[in-house]
């Protein structure tokens, strides 16, 4: 049986690392599942490749949503982190209290706005007219799990926060085990192709979430949780927004410079419409090591400035990003030598399989450059300096990847291998930016705010 709590900031750093990432693995692997099992069964289950691409690209808008959920709910997570690492139970009490008003609040607003503006979302990023009222039906059909996907959120980066990356693992888990279940029967038994999808999507968000919900309030802290007495204090909320906005904001507009670079695979054609989004499916999978190892190296770091331990908090980055680099490198030899066979996961249509496997002919050489990128924004998250890491982003992706992908496909042609070319340059941008302020030591100086 797990621990309901972890401190982070003694013992092997390896060991604790591997210990504590391992959960993240594990549940954002099935996170990506969770998302990719649309694709793969609506791929293998119905024909053509307008169906892929509704899916795709729904999917796509769904991601960024909840990029910017993560995003905003990590600044929980680092809160929550220095508190305990600090033995302030009582501000924890109160961290909690106060996002659980804000982020159903802010839920309510997000899935209305969303719903109402669906259609002019899948005009804007230039949808192929073929997927077009798929991609707006899915996206209709899935403002309604928002929701969800704010609750969950909030309730694992509170758990993250205090050294518990089990628990989230475990209702995950469950939520894909029901989305795939689903998914079967909605697309595979009834053909409801997209609709499908979609409905069994919100479904399975809202028994994970709530299942989760759950277990936080019948299980023992060395905080207490209770639904009827939470409090909103708005010096939290401020703490809270200073600190997840920016990886919110960088977060979005990571996910916006897909979007825009998705209107350009889609200007190509439904085939590499279809290809780009089924590419980038894999990628959720392929960066998930080094995504993973950074999401645990946060909380990590977040308790070890606490404590005060700023050698120990500099060490475990050296090591996720050595695990994660590891991982990267196994990835990339695969993706050079066979990539076809990594897109038939997803698909049989032969079509879309060359299509992507164009694309991550180039783009693959990213996968040994963000175990940098990502460990960096990680532990500069952790000391509290989010602003720099959101600039740092916003910066390679908006102002490097997406121009120097237009600028790329404008000179050579529009091809999804030189479309997936701009991301490693970007990247490389990123981690010398990053290695710069690393070395100048600002991250000793922690950002967190005491109430």
């Amino acid at each position: 049986m797990f621990k309901n709590e972890q401190n982070l900031t003694e013992g092997s750093i390896s060991k604790t690392l591997i210990l504590f990432a391992l959960p993240f693995i594990f549940a954002n692997f099935l996170q990506a599942l969770y998302g990719a099992c649309d694709l793969i069964i609506i791929g293998h289950y119905t024909e053509g490749s307008s169906n892929i691409s509704s899916v795709a690209v729904g999917a796509q808008i769904m991601h960024l949503v909840m990029s910017f959920i993560i995003g905003l709910t990590t600044g929980t997570t680092v809160l929550t982190g220095h508190a305990y690492g600090g033995g302030k139970n009582e501000e924890i009490e109160k961290i909690i209290g106060t996002v659980f008003i804000f982020f159903l609040s802010l839920a309510l607003l997000i899935s209305f706005l969303i719903y109402c503006f669906a259609p002019n979302i899948v005009h804007l990023i230039k949808t192929p007219p073929a997927a077009y009222d798929g991609a707006l039906e899915y996206i209709s059909i899935c403002s309604y799990g928002v929701i969800f996907i704010f609750l969950f959120n909030v309730f694992s980066s509170i758990l993250r926060g205090v050294g518990n990356s089990y628990a989230p693992t475990i209702f995950i888990s469950i939520g894909c085990i029901t989305n795939i279940l689903l998914d079967l029967f909605f697309i595979g038994y009834l053909n409801l192709g997209v609709k499908g999808a979609a409905i069994a999507t919100v479904i399975a968000q809202g028994i994970c979430a709530l299942s989760l919900a759950a277990y936080v309030r019948l299980n023992k802290f060395s905080f207490e949780f209770k639904f009827r007495k939470t409090k909103f204090y708005i010096d939290k909320v401020k703490n809270i927004i200073r600190l997840g906005l920016p990886l919110s904001f960088q977060d979005s507009m990571v996910q916006m410079s897909f979007i825009l670079l998705l209107s350009l695979a889609n200007s190509i054609g439904v085939d590499a419409s279809a290809g780009y989004g089924t590419a980038n499916r894999l990628n959720g999978f392929t960066m998930l090591p080094a995504f993973s190892f950074a999401m645990a190296l946060t909380p990590i770091v977040a308790q070890n400035m606490g404590a005060k331990k700023r050698l120990r908090a500099k060490y475990s980055l050296y090591t996720a990003i050595s695990y994660a680099l590891i991982i990267g490198i196994i990835c990339l030899i695969w993706q050079q030598i066979n990539p076809e066979s990594a897109m038939a996961i997803f698909s049989s249509d032969t079509n879309v399989i060359k299509e992507g496997a164009s694309y991550l002919k180039s783009f693959s050489f990213e996968l040994i450059i963000v175990p940098f990128a990502f460990c960096f924004n990680a532990f500069f998250n952790g000391c509290g300096h989010t602003a720099f890491s959101m600039t740092n982003n916003l910066i390679a992706t908006l102002l490097i990847r997406v121009p120097l992908a237009f600028l790329i496909t404008g000179i050579f042609g529009k091809t999804l291998f030189n479309l997936g070319m701009a991301a490693p340059i970007a990247s490389i941008c990123a981690v010398i930016t990053a290695l710069i302020y690393f070395r100048l030591g600002y991250w000793k100086q922690s950002k967190i705010t005491e109430a």
